[in-house]
């Protein structure tokens, strides 16, 4: 607005430079512009008189100016009679075959009208009547249809026109001077010679824009001949043309008029003349006031009757000054004391109350972005209602011409008005203006038992019998707009389909889905006061509307490829209906509009494509797995999420296939989600498959035990020594072992523990979304009910038999589990037996105790432990450390019974080593940050006793070897560390063996004929073969020991057995 106004200020200034620079030569001399007010100056005259040279007329430039605002605006065409009509020209048709109207507003199209779609968005009457709705008293113009109303000019009262030449601005002229002497005789106006009273600020808003701010006494003059030309076509308008012909002064009134409106001959008229005109028009008007009243109304005159048409006309002046005329539709602030004021005009104009608020009521009408306001229509007596009867105004329609009062005319065009709007709200309406919208609804209501409408009966959805006329017209307001609604909506879906690559079904089911929302939040609760069935009508409407257009799709031979997205977008739109149709009648679903409402039945065609695409998305997954682990290097993914990279896409896909499965839309059962949780584990099974052929024995990092000797010194230092050569491992095992890393078994753990928690996530995931999947399954049987009356649906699976389905996953978490455990079994004594044993099992206590003591690997053992704590999650973490921890007393056991040759214990070592045992300990208990002491204690035990076995006499152990072949299984099996006994023979031979004692070396030569250690060179070796020769040798050989019956046939035994044993 500011712009605007702007803009037309600096035309305004420019126009009187240019003016301005014209006129200072016209007429060969210059011409004094001091006192000329420019912008009242004609430019045409001012080019004429440069263009012949005469001289400028400052009065003749005014008068010339203010004619040509009389006519339109001429173009200079050779034929002379062009000219811009307000109308716009394309849409106009053909030339008028009648006289045209008076100029007014321009009525609006019936569709895409601007005017119309302003006044939807800003019009806004509340109607409060006392008593009974207001009836129109013509019923033949009030049983207007809607296809009638269009040939109406709803913005025109149709009030008779006026004969004499009066302008708009002659007519704001002539209701600014009744003010003004309306003020006068009430005594609340005063005019002195000497000052002028400040009028209101409100009385200038009513002034035409003639009244200049040049005072110059030329211009005071024209001015005063302008108003007594003004003064003498309202006379001529109300004494000749609104006045009976048999009065016999009116031939006499006519010559005096037209001297009057001669303005020349006015002027120049003497005094004695001017009385003369004066006292004739004064006598008629008083013969015409002296005729008996017709209706008895206190204060009638008249004029009132005769003259109504001209006094409404000069009311509604005085009414437009309500409004800011910089703000356009807005109300002043001092509306309410204009209005107070106009009413002392009422005597004057023959205004009443009812009157005044039907003309109120038809200024806003056609004003905008107004706030809400009220229409009381009082219900008068008798003889008001007669006088209020006598205010005719014509209603063009039908083809004919009918009459109403004027208060009718005006309900009849805002009422019709309204009506069109409310056949379209959609367009017209939205949340933010709602409460216009009930307001129209409210107005349209009064005069529901008048209207009609000629094509109910061809209607989607007609009413049903016995509906009362409130009810009806409703059911045709929603029923049309929503058609009107889905016409637009299915125009732009084709316009967008274009451009935006998509089938026009799926646009158009979201733009409804939108209208739905839109609907539900905005309009039904309206409606719903007034028509309990307007919300089920709304969306019956919908529904059918695309029922139809999708059956036609459906009906083709050839489906596109978009059929998926089309059926998911359908059956979208179908549980939104069926959604908003519970949560407004929940489930009271018996109506006559179930008939209407046929289910699309999605799911046959749905069905049958979900399968074909689930395969196909198990296809791609399937290969995608057996890509990425193939490449798979188990390197962490990242300083915080270590694990591997492959599973991290293996689960995105899983993933992105499950939010497809379910944002299909589309309708779901149980096969669907059985074929779904297949492909997800088939997938997961294939990459657990190969993480478990990527392992190895854990038997094949143990190293063989070496060759049992007897403790013996060298005789001959320089005598030749047996060296016991390693076995060559196989290179595939040799391969794997090289994948098999501490880091990288760290990042499988950890990777295996995702998909523990992920499978998790996942299946609660799936859980959730297979209720929702319910719930638009109990939707759909919501809608299939209604339709069937009452019919029992298909029964929905239970939670018994959908947790079953979910059973599949535990195969997954077992075997996720058994890798688990076969890793953390397998990564202690990778740790230990492979990586740390030059460092440890071949170095700790060789040649001596004192020289290769605990301490000096303790580093080493520092180090992986600390790379442990950095790769492994914290849910493993005390695992795989308990584990590290159960190799390195597997490994210090192995050192003190199967350290070979090179190691020999006496009593006196046993006190260091078990401090090297305690050193071991505290580091992984950490001063209790690391493993609870308890559990260290527990694996550490057999150490700890056997330990203490090199404490004893060499006696003593023999005795209890002795006792323990006695009670020895004859189902031997082989010994391990890990299923070792203190008290059994394999752990008491061996430390006889590593005991520095003649006396245990003297019956490891007799009775089992071990060599003895000095003859064998133990370096550090990787393998070593699985037969042990010389311990073969030494169990053919007898024994020279006095053994008892029992213990010599227990010792055969054993010696069957070790036969048989691998030695490890």
């Amino acid at each position: 607005m500011d712009s605007a106004a702007s803009l037309l200020e600096a035309y305004r200034r420019d126009r009187r430079r240019l003016l301005g620079f014209l006129l200072s030569s016209a007429g060969g001399r210059a011409v004094d512009l001091s006192r000329v007010d420019l912008d009242a100056v004609s430019a045409d005259y001012a080019l004429d008189c440069v263009a012949s040279g005469a001289q400028f007329d400052a009065s003749e430039a005014t008068r010339r100016y203010f004619d040509d605002r009389r006519y339109p605006i001429m173009t200079s065409s050779p034929s002379g009679n062009s000219y811009f009509l307000l109308s716009r020209p394309e849409g106009s048709g053909s030339p008028p075959k009648k006289v045209a109207p008076d100029i007014g507003p321009e009525p609006p199209a019936e569709e895409n009208s601007s005017r119309a779609r302003k006044h939807s968005d800003s019009f806004e009457v509340a109607v409060n009547i006392q008593g009974a709705s207001y009836v129109l008293k013509d019923l033949n113009l009030a049983n207007t249809s809607p296809q009638h109303a269009k040939e109406m000019d709803l913005l025109s009262l149709g009030l008779p026109r006026l004969n004499a030449e009066l302008s708009d601005d002659d007519l704001r002229e002539t209701a600014y001077e009744v003010l003004l002497a309306s003020l006068f005789v009430s005594g609340k106006l005063y005019f002195a010679e000497e000052k002028r009273e400040k009028k209101p600020k409100f009385l200038k808003g009513l002034r035409s824009k003639t009244e200049g701010s040049n005072s110059a006494p030329q211009m005071e003059n024209y001015y005063t001949h302008h108003l007594d030309l003004i003064r003498a076509n309202v006379l001529e308008e109300l004494l000749l043309f609104s006045a009976s012909r048999e009065c016999s002064m009116s031939e006499t009134l006519r010559i005096v008029l037209s001297k009057l409106k001669n303005t020349e001959d006015w002027v120049v008229s003497v005094p004695d003349g001017r009385i003369e005109v004066l006292t004739i028009i004064e006598r008629y008007n008083t013969r015409l006031s002296a005729a008996p009243k017709k209706f008895g109304l206190k204060g009638e005159t008249y004029h009132w009757t005769q003259s109504y048409h001209f006094n409404s006309r000069l009311y509604e002046k005085l009414l437009s000054s309500v409004f800011d005329m910089l703000e356009d539709g807005q109300l002043v602030e001092e509306a309410d004391e204009i209005l107070e004021t106009m009413k002392l005009t009422w005597p004057i104009l023959g205004i009443t109350q009812k009157l005044h608020d039907a003309l109120y009521a038809w200024a806003l009408f056609q004003k905008t972005d107004l706030q809400i306001q009220k229409l009381k229509l009082h219900n008068n007596v008798r003889e008001a209602e007669l006088y209020i009867d006598s205010f005719v105004c014509s209603v063009e329609g039908f083809g004919s011409n009918g009459t109403l009062n004027l208060v009718d005319s005006a309900l009849l065009k805002i009422n019709m008005w309204c009506h069109r709007q409310l056949k379209n709200y959609h367009l017209y309406f939205s949340q933010a203006n709602c409460s216009i919208f009930e307001s129209m609804l409210n107005l349209v209501l009064l005069t529901a038992a008048n209207l009609t409408d000629d094509d109910e009966e061809a209607m989607l959805i007609g009413t049903s019998l016995g509906s009362t006329p409130e009810s009806t017209l409703i059911h045709i307001l929603v029923v049309r707009s929503i058609q009107a609604a889905y016409k637009n909506a299915l125009i732009s879906a084709d316009g967008q389909s274009k451009a935006e690559f998509k089938h026009p079904l799926i646009l158009l089911a979201s733009e409804l889905k939108l209208l739905v929302e839109k609907e539900c939040s905005a309009f039904s609760p309206v409606l719903h006061k007034y028509y309990p069935e307007a919300g089920r009508v709304a969306l019956t409407v919908f529904h059918l509307l695309y029922g139809q257009q999708l059956e036609l799709f459906l009906e083709g031979s050839d489906h596109s490829e978009s059929l998926k997205e089309i059926l998911g977008a359908s059956n979208s739109f179908e549980l939104c209906i069926a959604q908003k149709l519970y949560s407004m009648y929940g489930e009271a679903a018996g109506s006559s509009l179930s008939n209407f409402l046929k289910p699309y039945m999605i799911d046959r065609f749905s069905s049958p494509i979900i399968l074909q695409w689930l395969h196909a998305q198990h296809e791609n997954v399937l290969e995608w797995t057996k890509r990425t682990i193939e490449i798979e290097d188990w390197e962490p993914l990242s300083v915080h999420r270590k694990l591997a990279t492959s599973m991290v896409e293996v689960f995105r896909i899983v993933e992105e296939t499950i939010d497809q499965f379910f944002n299909s839309s589309l309708p779901l059962d149980i096969v669907h989600l059985r074929s779904l949780l297949i492909g997800i584990t088939s997938s997961l099974q294939v990459y657990l498959l190969h993480m478990e052929n990527q392992q190895v024995s854990r038997a094949t990092l143990l190293p063989v035990a070496p060759v049992l000797t007897r403790y013996a010194e060298s005789v001959n230092p320089f005598a030749k020594r047996k060296l016991i050569e390693p076995a060559v491992r196989e290179e595939k095992v040799a391969n794997k072992l090289n994948n098999l890393t501490v880091p990288k078994l760290c990042v499988k753990l950890n990777t295996l523990q995702y998909i523990r928690d992920q499978l998790d996530t996942i299946e609660e995931g799936i859980k959730q979304s297979w209720v929702d999947v319910q719930s638009a399954v109990g939707l759909l049987d919501y809608l299939s009910c209604m339709t069937s009356e009452g019919a029992t649906s298909k029964s929905s699976p239970s939670d018994e038999s959908i947790d079953e389905l979910f059973t599949i996953f535990d195969d997954v978490r077992r075997t996720a589990v058994n890798i688990t455990d076969t890793i953390l079994n397998f990564i202690g004594t990778r740790a230990v037996f492979w990586d740390m044993r030059d460092l440890l099992l071949f170095s700790l206590y060789r040649t001596s105790v004192e020289s290769a003591r605990m301490e000096i690997f303790i580093p080493t053992i520092e180090q992986v432990l600390d790379q442990v704590c950095d790769l492994i999650v914290d849910v493993l973490r005390d695992r795989v450390v308990l584990r590290v921890f159960q190799a390195c007393m597997e490994g210090f056991i192995w050192v003190l019974l199967d350290g070979g040759p090179s190691r020999a214990f006496l009593e006196t070592d046993v006190n260091l080593m078990k401090d090297d045992l305690a050193m071991l300990k505290d580091l992984f208990i950490a001063e209790g940050q690391g493993l609870p002491s308890d559990v260290i204690e527990k694996e550490a035990k057999l150490a700890q006793q056997i330990l203490d076995l090199y404490v004893l006499k060499a006696d003593t152990i023999i005795d209890l070897l002795m006792k323990a072949s006695e009670h020895m299984s004859h189902h031997l099996e082989p010994a391990t560390a890990r299923r070792r006994n203190v008290h059994d023979v394999h752990t008491l031979l061996r430390v006889l063996c590593h005991k520095k004692d003649n006396g245990a070396s003297t019956f490891l030569k007799i009775q089992y004929h071990l060599p003895r250690s000095s003859d064998y060179d133990d370096v550090p070796v990787k393998d070593a073969p699985s037969k042990v020769p010389i311990f073969s040798d030494m169990l053919n050989r007898g024994a020279s020991f006095n053994w008892s019956e029992t213990g010599q046939q227990s010792f055969r035994i054993m010696k069957k057995k070790l036969q048989e044993a691998s030695w490890q």
